[in-house]
Formats: structure tokens, C-alpha cells, sequence
């Protein structure tokens, strides 16, 4: 496993567990940025909790696929580049 995928999968899942705290905690900043408050406005709270747990979601599946090594067809790791030089 490469290095920069740790960290990058890292990242994404600490993203996910902070989506996921902001989508079932009793806080309301994080419901002023402009999109979610835009959503919040036109849909109401639910949606705008939904939101956020669908980005906690997604989140959460990019880290893992990361740390899993997936990558598309057309990417390869630095290590496999420099073999084929």
C-alpha cells in the first residue's frame, strides 16, 4: 500500500465520522454553510440531515475503496510507472 493512500483514506473516513456526527448531533453551525442551508430552506431539516449523511456516506466509501487500493483502469501507483520505464 502506498503511503499518500493511507493518508488520503484516512482523511475521507475522518470526513465520514465527522458527517455522520454532524447529520445526528444537536448542532446547528454546521447547517449555516450555504448549501446545506440552501437545502435546509427549500426542503427542510430532514433533507438537510440527509445531506449530510449522504456525504458522510460517500466519504466513507471513497476512504475505503482508497485504502483498498481501487483505482480506475487508467491510473497505476508510482511504483508499478517506474518498473515499466
Amino acid at each position: 500500500m502506498i503511503q499518500d493512500d493511507t493518508l488520503v483514506g484516512g482523511v475521507a473516513l475522518c470526513i465520514a465520522a465527522i458527517c455522520t456526527a454532524i447529520a445526528i448531533g444537536p448542532w446547528t453551525a454546521p447547517y449555516q454553510v450555504r448549501s446545506i442551508a440552501s437545502i435546509q430552506k427549500h426542503y427542510g431539516a430532514v433533507a438537510a440531515r440527509g445531506a449530510w449523511l449522504l456525504i458522510a456516506i460517500l466519504s466513507a466509501i471513497s476512504g475505503v475503496a482508497i485504502l483498498n487500493g481501487i483505482r480506475p483502469s487508467y491510473a497505476s501507483p508510482p511504483a508499478v510507472l517506474n518498473q515499466n520505464q
